[in-house]
């Protein structure tokens, strides 16, 4: 397993040339748009398919430009779900895949109720958007919708976590709202079809939605849509993170979000419909069998896995986030290079999951955004080698750095951007729950997950952090490439060095490490 400039710089060569052109076929979600789906939903219909959320299956050549209002869901107790006497186990695992499924369920049950589109589900989130009805004219009736959607998901959760299992899978819930334009692509296939949503609303409302304390937070942008008095603060993020929606009682005399809110016969039915189709789908914990998958990674067939048949070992988790891509959309849609965003978003997302997998044999589990998840593991049938899957999971992520350089020096107008990377290893399930058929989700959830996760959120463009437990694994040089937990610019050539460099302290002295990796810039 190696990188190769020149086989990198082909591939992204060939990504490029595949790629949608500058001149990609750009919608704007209007009327005109929803009718067109409409009739098209309709038709597929009559002939024995089935209906799917307006903006969907978005033709790969082409973009939606979006005004909508984006909603993150958050469930803050799931983190406690997958630990059992301070560790993770088998049964935590169970339990915490089995509190997402039902969860998953009842978030599902609720959009289909205010079409919303459920844009993804990633572990404790999900993200779902209100698009309907379109125009300008009708930005104070989708942030209506959008916060009675928001506060019926969060007492949908509380209710179906309350009455199943005696309330074994209970979770309190935060949610984000913000409302603004954002360009809706596809550059999934078709056995892996991944919509998202390109541009500020959806990365702020995630911000939102991060936070201990529980309710529904939303933006000064939803706040004017609704022609409430907006905050005024120094620091406007801190202060919405900190003012939760009054949902009881309705916000002002002349809202008219009471009349669109769930009543507690509602709520009630969405959750009996999700409890139901948990049990039809799981029934217990004991549902959810596991079994390890013989390492590389790379041929695990997510389409062949469910409760009944999930993988559960000791890996590596790696995310891969691009900095500064948000303001990078921002500026596109400002100045008319929605083209060139989208075939650059193609371009980059494509090498960076053949990087992972065909240079080192690791598994993509999903793109979030502009950001990529991806596990490696190294070993035998029997059992993970740690160590070497810590060693694998270091140079991937080097890899990884390098393709994304070569990605700025053959790609316009990214050359301000950066990659932030984090690493983490642990025993972690895989598996795909919720929906059956394409709208399933692939699920790959764990404290190494949330970690390297967690790990990439606190990185800059130029940083690589690798987490304690994968340190506590790694071999000497890998510590010394860490210290702190932090490497600056590790690419693939400098990992590949500096991992085989000769320790430079005397034989038998482990504590001591020689200073990290830095180039001094890209």
């Amino acid at each position: 397993m190696s990188w190769s400039r020149q086989t990198s710089l082909q591939r992204i060569r060939s990504f490029r040339a595949t790629a949608p052109a500058a001149s990609i076929n750009l919608r704007t979600f209007d009327q005109g748009f929803v009718v067109a789906r409409q009739t098209a939903n309709q038709a597929k219909m009559r002939l024995g398919g089935k209906s799917e959320p307006l903006i969907f299956d978005v033709p790969p050549d082409a973009a939606v430009l979006v005004e909508g209002v984006h909603v993150y869901i958050q469930m803050l107790d799931f983190g406690d779900v997958m630990i059992e006497r301070e560790r993770e186990t088998e049964a935590s695992h169970r339990r915490v895949l089995s509190m997402l499924h039902l969860n998953y369920a009842a978030c599902d049950q609720v959009a289909e109720e205010f079409e919303a589109q459920r844009v993804d589900f990633h572990g404790a989130r999900m993200h779902a958007v209100i698009v309907s009805p379109p125009g300008p004219e009708n930005a104070k009736e989708r942030a209506e919708r959008s916060l009675a959607f928001a506060d019926a998901v969060k007492r949908a959760i509380e209710e179906v976590g309350r009455t199943t299992e005696n309330g074994r899978y209970s979770t309190r819930v935060r949610v984000g709202v913000d409302s603004g334009a954002a360009v809706a692509v596809n550059s999934g296939t078709k056995d892996e079809r991944e919509p998202l949503f390109l541009g500020a609303p959806a990365n702020y409302a995630a911000k939102l939605a991060e936070g201990d304390d529980e309710g529904i937070f939303m933006s000064n942008r939803v706040r004017r849509d609704l022609g409430l008095q907006q905050i005024v603060s120094h620091d406007i993020l801190f202060s919405e993170r900190h003012s939760a929606a009054p949902t009881s009682g309705g916000f002002t005399t002349n809202l008219t979000y009471l009349a669109k809110r769930f009543s507690g016969a509602d709520v009630t039915k969405a959750a009996l419909n999700a409890r139901n189709k948990f049990v039809l789908d799981v029934g217990t914990d004991a549902s959810f069998s596991f079994h390890r998958h013989t390492p590389p990674l790379k041929s695990i067939d997510f389409a062949s896995l469910m409760p009944s048949h999930s993988i559960r070992m000791g890996l590596m988790s790696i995310f891969g986030d691009i900095d500064g891509f948000t303001a990078y959309v921002d500026e596109c849609i400002a100045q008319g290079r929605i083209g060139e965003m989208v075939s650059n978003l193609h371009v980059i997302r494509s090498e960076l999951a053949a990087t992972l997998t065909e240079d080192f044999d690791g598994r993509k589990v999903r793109f979030i955004g502009d950001c990529i998840h991806g596990l490696l593991a190294a070993g035998t049938a029997f059992e993970t080698d740690a160590s070497a899957s810590v060693v694998s999971a270091v140079k991937a992520a080097g890899g990884i750095r390098s393709s994304f350089e070569l990605c700025q020096q053959e790609l316009d107008g990214i050359e301000g951007l950066g990659i932030a990377i984090g690493l983490e290893y642990g025993e972690t399930p895989i598996t795909r729950i919720g929906i059956r058929g394409d709208r399933s989700v692939r699920c790959s959830v764990s404290r190494a997950v949330s970690k390297s996760e967690e790990l990439q959120r606190d990185c800059t463009g130029e940083q690589t952090a690798l987490g304690p437990t994968a340190i506590g694994h790694a071999p000497a040089g890998v510590r010394r490439l860490f210290e702190g937990g932090i490497a600056w610019n590790l690419d693939a050539s400098s990992s590949v060095e500096h991992l085989s460099a000769p320790p430079t302290v005397k034989s038998g002295d482990v504590s001591a490490t020689a200073a990290p990796y830095s180039s001094g810039g890209r």
